[in-house]
């Protein structure tokens, strides 16, 4: 699968994600998830990558400002992806290691900023 989730993948996603008080689940440009059956659900219908939204804190960062780090399955593995920072970057683990998403995510998005922001963690 090159441009969206597996079914597997989405429900572990889920399971991390949604509970969440900071980071949010998001199929692209609607609301966040509200359960874990919401992405499976969507996901099962939908070939389209998801998107997490790591808020960000630290110096300057505003309350409202987060990355968007997009998800996609490729065989096996999940591969995270960021975009729309100063420089971006991507990781990928297997899904059996997703359970690793927080410092996962930490390290991409750190990587990311040179500013002195952070992001939140999960």
């Amino acid at each position: 699968m090159e441009n969206g989730v597996k079914e597997t993948h989405a429900k572990l996603l889920g399971e991390l994600v949604v509970p969440s008080s900071s980071w949010s689940l998001h199929p692209e440009k609607k609301p966040a998830f509200k359960s874990k059956e919401q992405v499976v659900d969507y996901v099962t219908v939908n070939s389209e990558p998801l998107y997490i939204h790591v808020p960000l804190c630290g110096k300057d960062a505003s309350e409202d400002e987060y990355v968007r780090v997009i998800v996609n399955s490729k065989d096996e593995d999940v591969v995270f992806k960021i975009t729309d920072r100063e420089k971006g970057g991507d990781t990928r683990v297997h899904g059996s290691h997703i359970k690793n998403l927080n410092s996962t995510i930490l390290e991409l998005v750190s990587q990311s900023l040179k500013d002195g922001r952070r992001a939140k963690p999960l």
